[in-house]
């Protein structure tokens, strides 16, 4: 079980390594064949969000999380804040990225094939007072994971 995790280290920083080459036209011809013709993005300066790439809150115990039924609010990443924004007119939450844990992993039920950039997945994300559910393209949850400093997951689970 360790050689297997030990081997999936590094998935989530090759990716996104991968993804930011592209996004800076520096990637091998190579690389973008498995992409099709518009490979996610992430920015060429973490401080600002990608607008491609958001994390769904669709569930948690946070005192604003969305009754079933209602618009959910997006969780938005960049290197130097970590915010909820709560959907219409609600505004923004704040949260602390230094007190954030990723719980889980998993690849969202019914997705088929291999697990690839665009594969929808959920993570549960846990700190002070709350706990959130996401569900986002595996290169959204990385993303966030890659801000926040989380530990490489290895492969959602489920695959």
């Amino acid at each position: 079980m360790r050689d297997g995790v030990g081997r999936a280290s590094g998935l989530v920083s090759a990716a996104v390594d991968l993804a930011m080459s592209i996004a800076s036209g520096n990637a091998p011809a190579g690389d973008l064949s498995s992409l099709g013709a518009e490979p996610p993005r992430v920015p060429r300066d973490p401080a600002q969000p990608v607008a491609e790439l958001p994390c769904v809150v669709v569930g948690g115990t946070a005192p604003w999380a969305a009754a079933p039924g209602e618009d959910r609010p997006h969780l938005w990443a960049t290197a130097p804040r970590f915010w909820v924004e709560l959907p219409g007119e609600g505004g923004e939450v704040e949260l602390d990225r230094a007190t954030l844990a990723l719980r889980s992993f998993a690849v969202v039920p019914g997705q088929d094939g291999p697990v690839t950039l665009d594969t929808r997945c959920e993570a549960t994300v846990a700190g002070p007072g709350l706990e959130l559910v996401l569900q986002g393209s595996w290169l959204a949850v990385a993303w966030l994971g890659h801000l926040a400093r989380w530990p490489d997951p290895g492969p959602p689970v489920g695959r």
